[in-house]
């Protein structure tokens, strides 16, 4: 994650993150680690699949499907078609 987030000058825009190969947990339980571990009592996830719904449910937090990306999930919250959308959900 670091090296992509170097690579394409996104680190100024995270300020924690979480992924399976360190922690062995699955998203959705490395989800709540971050929400926990910051202190974040509201959060949303955006996401593009099957997977990224069952881990925003999982954690306990609404999903937004990014429809603009590769799948379909079966359910969401809400849906935006372009990441500007998001300014207008909230």
């Amino acid at each position: 994650m670091k090296t992509f987030y170097a690579y394409h000058k996104l680190e100024k825009y995270f300020l924690d993150f979480e992924n399976p190969g360190r922690t062995g947990l699955s998203k959705g339980e490395n989800i709540q680690l971050i929400m926990e571990r910051n202190h974040i009592k509201n959060a949303v996830y955006v996401g593009d699949t099957q997977g990224d719904m069952v881990s925003a449910k999982f954690a306990g937090i609404p999903f937004i499907f990014a429809s603009y990306g590769f799948g379909k999930p079966e359910e969401y919250d809400y849906i935006i078609e372009k990441p500007i959308d998001l300014l207008n959900l909230f």
